[in-house]
């Protein structure tokens, strides 16, 4: 009994000398969250202050973007735990309508985004009424923010991947303008955000080994003293930024992780919760935009994909194959302005998109008529202009081969139905994702090299250009991070001709004939840049040939630059004033951006059809 007693009180006593870092982090975070919440809403209530007093230009603009500071301080937490809240406090300030909701009726953004508009780049006394209405309504969402933090369950494995998260938010929205696009403090934003995630992970740093502690100290200090000392938003170098120092913080704050003992988040997300950096090549996880779990991939069902892909049974004229309009040589593509239709005397509305990483968003179609790849198998193979087959033919057909019967038996328990057939096309392009070109290799810090021209070119599409707020980083489309829950749509003013001067619009209303909504007239999803150096002529209706033209149409600030009087653009109308040599910049990068590894192979054969010596003899890809 003695020595059971003098065993609890040595337990007892240890406990008592474990360091308090060792208590949860949870509740201190909460309670700092808290704090900085309060400090938030009063900075937008002085805001609203100055307001109605009417302060100097200068007294508001300062006001806003202490606001805008203030908030930078509890993002990291708010956008992980409450994306929907975060949405409304600091979201982009575009008018939304729900495209699958009967009417019209929109969607009106809210938030800081929206107040930056009345104060830069000056202010208009006379709306101040409106400017009022919505610093009101900012409050209201400022004054509740803590509803949606589950204040017990802030857990280590979570608030960690809350830093990472914030990390790559940093990365695809502060450093490119997509946030705060004209108060254009990105920067020394990123840089008070990345100082308070450094404190938030003190009490973990006390845990980790000296040499480790000490590398990410120098690794946060490093980031944090570079943001600090630019002195200008354009000219800041991005790519050197991301190579040297926010890459090097992000591997190292998950080697850290690993070291603390503390698993990786386990979420259903598109984005992996295990890599380090979003230029990982394995970072993003197309199996996560299906709608059924028995459609993820497998290599089965990918190998039986290919083989469809380039077979012409699979078309009413047992001629024409997937392969026809995506032409794996041209990154999928086929070099047309608008692909020939089925009967090869007209051509289809649109040009063909490349399908490469076509995996990689959850939209498809230029006019986002389709939300998985499976759907827009069927809607191709169904279309009388495209493949003009129907389920049932084509069943019938490859019934026919005993080869793709046992092929579809060893990758699908029910074998060869149509939902299969959709699922393994599908699957097939789902693997075609290459996010490996040189760019990304570079900021990996791999022994690759960018010329003078692509890293200038790399930085101006990253910031000066704004090409990366509608094409964002590192996927290149419209496929919002850091969530990756919406692909978004742009109105920029695509011609009806290549003219610079009273040009005329493209008559193709595009998300508009889908969802009979006036705010998605002329309005087209935003498509990967990946490839453009094989994939011309480019947009929707093919009018520009060369990637200069594109950029000079950009350049000029879109439909609205070239004299196309448009409602609604969403694509800025004010000139880039991008120089003759930063427009050859911007060029060289986006030529850089090419990755067809592995992808191009057409397969050698395809299965026989049992007792058919005509269809034996069909071609491999068909005819176009």
């Amino acid at each position: 009994m003695y020595h059971l007693l003098r065993l609890c009180l040595l337990v007892v006593g240890s406990l008592a000398f474990l360091p308090a870092d060792e208590e949860p982090t949870g509740p201190a975070v909460y309670q700092q969250f808290l704090t900085d919440k309060e400090a938030f809403q009063q900075q937008i209530e002085q805001l609203a202050g100055y307001v109605a007093a009417d302060a100097p230009i200068d007294s508001l603009q300062t006001a806003f973007k202490r606001s805008r500071r203030a908030y930078k301080r509890l993002e990291w937490l708010l956008d992980y735990y409450q994306p929907f809240l975060a949405s409304h406090v600091n979201g982009p300030p575009v008018v939304e309508v729900e495209g699958t909701e009967p009417g019209q009726t929109p969607i009106l953004p809210t938030g800081l985004q929206v107040v930056e508009p009345f104060l830069f780049p000056t202010y208009e006394p006379g709306r101040k009424a409106d400017l009022t209405r919505e610093l009101t309504v900012l409050l209201a969402y400022a004054s509740r923010l803590e509803q949606g933090i589950p204040a017990d369950q802030l857990t280590d494995i979570n608030l960690l991947d809350a830093m990472r998260q914030q990390l790559f938010s940093l990365l695809t929205a502060g450093l490119t303008g997509y946030d705060a696009p004209e108060a254009r403090t990105g920067l020394s934003e990123a840089a008070l955000s990345i100082r308070m995630l450094q404190k938030v992970f003190k009490p973990y740093a006390k845990r980790l080994s000296a040499a480790r502690a000490s590398q990410l100290d120098q690794r946060w200090t490093e980031a944090i003293r570079v943001l600090e000392t630019a002195s200008d938003f354009d000219k800041f170098d991005r790519v050197s930024f991301v190579r040297q120092q926010l890459y090097p913080l992000c591997r190292t704050l998950q080697q850290a992780r690993q070291e603390l003992g503390i698993p990786a988040a386990t979420t259903g997300r598109f984005l992996s919760p295990t890599v380090a950096t979003l230029s990982d090549s394995d970072a993003f996880r197309p199996d996560y935009l299906i709608n059924f779990g028995t459609f993820t991939s497998t290599p089965q069902k990918v190998a039986l994909g290919k083989l469809l892909f380039f077979e012409p049974l699979l078309s009413g004229n047992n001629a024409r194959t997937c392969a026809s309009c995506h032409q794996p040589e041209r990154a999928f593509t086929d070099g047309q302005r608008k692909s020939r239709s089925f009967s090869s005397r007209q051509h289809v509305l649109r040009n063909a998109p490349t399908l490469i990483n076509a995996g990689l968003q959850n939209a498809q179609f230029y006019d986002s008529r389709a939300f998985y790849l499976e759907d827009q198998a069927h809607d191709v193979l169904s279309n009388a202009h495209e493949m003009r087959t129907s389920p049932e033919e084509v069943l019938q057909k490859l019934g026919a081969s005993t080869t793709y019967k046992k092929a579809f038996a060893d990758a699908f328990p029910a074998g060869l139905t149509a939902p299969n057939v959709r699922n393994a096309l599908a699957c097939y392009i789902r693997s075609l994702t290459g996010l490996n070109a040189r760019p990304d290799r570079y900021l990996r810090g791999e022994p690759v090299a960018l010329t003078d021209s692509e890293q200038l070119g790399f930085n101006l599409f990253l910031g000066k250009a704004r090409c990366a707020t509608c094409h964002f980083f590192p996927i290149y489309n419209g496929f919002v991070p850091p969530h990756y829950e919406k692909t978004e749509s742009e109105i920029i003013g695509v011609p009806l001709h290549r003219k610079t001067r009273n040009a005329k619009l493209d008559t193709d209303l595009g998300k508009y004939n889908t969802y009979q909504k006036t705010r998605h007239r002329f309005a087209f999803k935003t498509p990967s840049v990946r490839n453009v150096a094989l994939t011309a002529p480019y947009m929707h209706n093919g009018v520009y040939q060369t990637l200069e033209q594109v950029v000079d149409f950009y350049n000029r600030g879109g439909g609205r630059g070239i004299g196309i009087q448009l409602d609604g653009q969403t694509l800025p109308e004010a000139a880039l004033d991008l120089t003759t040599g930063e427009q050859k910049a911007l060029v060289a990068f986006l030529k850089a951006l090419t990755d067809t590894t592995g992808m191009t192979q057409r397969p050698n054969q395809l299965p026989i059809i049992d007792g058919n010596m005509h269809l034996n003899r069909r071609k491999i890809g068909g005819r176009y």
